[in-house]
């Protein structure tokens, strides 16, 4: 009888511990993952913790810029500018990235550049950032998404070049949100997304249409010589910090003029 109580108790015990066992993600090293894509794998975790830096700009395929290799010839004083290509397709979901994730790395020593080239699709949905996130100068050869992820550090996509359509949404931007110069050549999708801090969109240019329905903007929405096209939707759209429509433009058309026809409707 007494053993059976014992059972019973272990047996309650052990179903009390399976929901921290369930969720508990495991542990990946970031050189793991680059050692898949020089090996030419598939880089597919979910539910990871991914260990240590992940930089994309260290993996073995990596070829100088003709064009920035005869400017240096020209003058020492340019940089120097390297691709790395990701010929792999990554897919990341619901991870959690403890240390940085480098696609974009400048030498200031050697006056170099490091940018990763990704050719095939790229997911990082329901992802964390808790380090650093550049991809600045990026190429997104296929199709991209970072849909539900969250940014601890500065997002980096400045100058950043999409080839398809790409999600946002859900996402949250603890720090400022770097989106300066970036092309997005079909639809952007930033709905019910939340920018704490400075969300920078200059220079940006949305040609297929863009979404920032019931997105939040905590910080200073930087929209100046941004170029929008329809659909544009800001339903919802909540600013609580300083916004900057200067130079604006949507279909050709003024800020100003594009809020009266709206208004007339």
């Amino acid at each position: 009888m007494k053993s059976i109580k014992t059972f019973k108790i272990l047996f309650v015990a052990a179903l009390l511990l399976l929901p921290t066992w369930s969720f508990a993600k495991s542990q990946v090293k970031a050189s793991m993952i680059i050692e898949h894509i020089n090996a030419g794998k598939a880089v597919q975790y979910k539910d990871a913790e991914i260990v240590g830096d992940l930089n994309f700009t260290s993996i073995k395929d990596t070829t100088v810029d003709e064009k920035s290799q005869k400017e240096r010839r020209r003058s020492k004083g340019s940089t120097l500018i390297y691709w790395s290509h990701v010929k792999s397709p990554v897919s990341f979901i619901n991870c959690v990235f403890k240390g940085d994730v480098l696609a974009y790395v400048h030498d200031d020593d050697e006056n170099e550049t490091y940018n990763a080239i990704f050719y095939k699709d790229v997911d990082f949905q329901g992802c964390d950032f808790q380090g650093k996130s550049t991809f600045k100068y990026v190429k997104f050869k296929a199709k991209a998404s970072f849909k539900n992820t969250k940014y601890s550090n500065e997002a980096l996509f400045k100058y950043t070049k999409f080839s398809t359509d790409v999600s946002f949404s859900n996402s949250y931007f603890n720090r400022d949100a770097n989106f300066k110069y970036t092309e997005f050549p079909e639809s952007a999708d930033y709905a019910k997304t939340t920018f704490r801090r400075l969300a920078n969109f200059k220079y940006a240019e949305f040609p297929e249409g863009v979404t920032f329905e019931e997105a939040v903007f905590k910080g200073e929405a930087l929209f100046k010589y941004t170029k929008f096209h329809e659909p544009l939707n800001f339903d919802g759209t909540v600013f609580d910090g300083d916004v900057n429509f200067k130079y604006t433009k949507i279909d050709g058309k003024s800020f100003t003029t594009y809020l009266l026809k709206r208004k007339d409707k």
